[in-house]
């Protein structure tokens, strides 16, 4: 028998044989490529770039949590930093909007609720403090605009109705001015009487001449508003009976006047009669 030379190039050991943990191809494997003869061909060796430094090698994953993916020193962020919000952003939650109480006091001030606007402006004002709300312009301008209008009511309250006039001591009017004619007394002296309604006249000192001068002030009887030819009736009655029970004739000839309540005045209560001595 000859001996047979061994082939040229490397000899691949037979399947199995490449030393322990090196299984050979699974049996039945076919070949790795279409219209090739089946071989057995040892797996193709596997090579990987060095991975960048910071990396673990491949193979042994992840590194566990919290400690990080880069060395120390090596940059990145710190264990369990990550990013804050900054303080006063807008952070959700944190948005205020207007108080309903300050446009409700607003609005009531506008419309001269005063009462209302100014409680509601109290308890809008309060609660915007405790809790950061917007509207506090809002609260202060409704509440000011209830207190200009207090003040536009007590203007109109004393043009309309005049305060007491002066007087002395013993009660004579001292000064001429305009007062309501509810004010007058007994004695009191006035500039002029003029015909139809008057809410003020104006009166002063007697020791000047005078326009007219009041003799007597009662009531008529209280009740329903009876009509205006009755108020007249019984105002210009009463007055000259009065004059009738003074007995002291005038010393020029003279007409008697007498001022009486209107309808309005009457609903308010108003059932006062003044009668007039004044010189024709």
């Amino acid at each position: 028998m000859e001996p047979t030379p061994p082939p040229p190039g490397p000899v691949e050991p037979p399947p199995g044989s490449q030393g322990p943990g090196h299984p050979g191809p699974p049996q039945g494997s076919g070949p790795p490529y279409p219209n090739q003869p089946s071989q057995n061909y040892p797996p193709p060796p596997h090579s990987y770039p060095p991975p960048p430094q910071g990396y673990p090698p491949p193979g042994q994953g992840y590194p566990a949590p919290g400690q990080g993916g880069y060395p120390p020193g090596q940059g990145g962020y710190p264990p369990g930093q990550g990013f804050q919000p900054y303080p006063g952003g807008n952070q959700p939650g944190q948005r205020r909007g207007t108080s309903t109480l300050a446009i409700l006091t607003f609005i009531f001030g506008l419309l001269a609720a005063v009462p209302v606007a100014i409680v509601l402006g109290i308890i809008a004002l309060t609660k915007i403090a405790k809790t950061g709300d917007k509207g506090q312009g809002l609260a202060i301008a409704g509440m000011t605009f209830a207190g200009l209008w207090v003040a536009g009511f007590i203007a109109v309250a004393a043009l309309a109705d005049p305060s007491e006039p002066d007087r002395d001591a013993s009660g004579q009017v001292t000064t001429t001015q305009n007062v309501s004619s509810n004010k007058l007394r007994v004695g009191d002296c006035v500039t002029e009487i003029k015909e139809g309604e008057v809410r003020d006249i104006k009166v002063q000192p007697c020791n000047q001449p005078n326009g007219g001068k009041v003799f007597a002030v009662f009531d008529l009887a209280a009740g329903k508003w009876p009509g205006l030819a009755q108020v007249q009736a019984a105002a210009e009655k009463g007055c000259t009976d009065r004059f009738k029970a003074l007995k002291q004739p005038a010393n020029q000839p003279s007409d008697i006047w007498y001022l009486h309540p209107t309808e309005d005045s009457w609903s308010l209560g108003d059932h006062g009669t003044t009668c007039l001595v004044a010189p024709k």
